[in-house]
């Protein structure tokens, strides 16, 4: 294991939270990438604005699972512009990193963003199961 890994991230990778779906949501969102199959499903629910329940589900490699745990962690419990403004944050410091890294967290707030879409679309009427949106990025990225 590299030395770099600091207990937050293998506490998320071994035990992951808010893994799961939700048994009523008010938005599910889908991240996929068309080119390798991958995906991240992310379920919210939330009251008077306050995300009380949030998690997220994927068939995707590990750095996608810790970062879907550590993502629902930090906005389970804020309101929808917190967390939007957290995902613009993670979304510029993720850039900055590896590749793989950043196709894996553009998957999961692909994904939280297309689940505020649903929610959206269903408050306006709309008959929407879920929200997909597709990324342009590969989540196997040769490192």
């Amino acid at each position: 294991m590299e030395n770099n890994l600091n207990q937050e991230v293998i506490e998320h990778l071994m035990h992951p939270k808010n893994y799961g779906p939700l048994e009523n949501p008010t938005g599910v969102g889908v991240g996929h990438s068309e080119q390798t199959g991958e995906f991240v499903i992310f379920y919210v629910h939330h009251e008077n604005n306050i995300l009380d329940q949030v998690s997220y589900a994927t068939n995707g490699c590990q750095d996608t699972v810790v970062f879907g745990s550590m993502f629902t962690e930090m906005i389970k419990g804020e309101s929808f512009e917190y967390a939007k403004e957290a995902a613009q944050k993670l979304r510029e410091k993720v850039a900055l990193g590896p590749a793989k890294q950043q196709a894996c967290a553009q998957m999961v707030l692909t994904a939280f963003e297309a689940a505020e879409i649903n929610e959206r679309n269903k408050e306006q009427g709309m008959e929407e199961e879920l929200h997909a949106i597709e990324i342009g990025m590969d989540c196997e990225v040769e490192i």
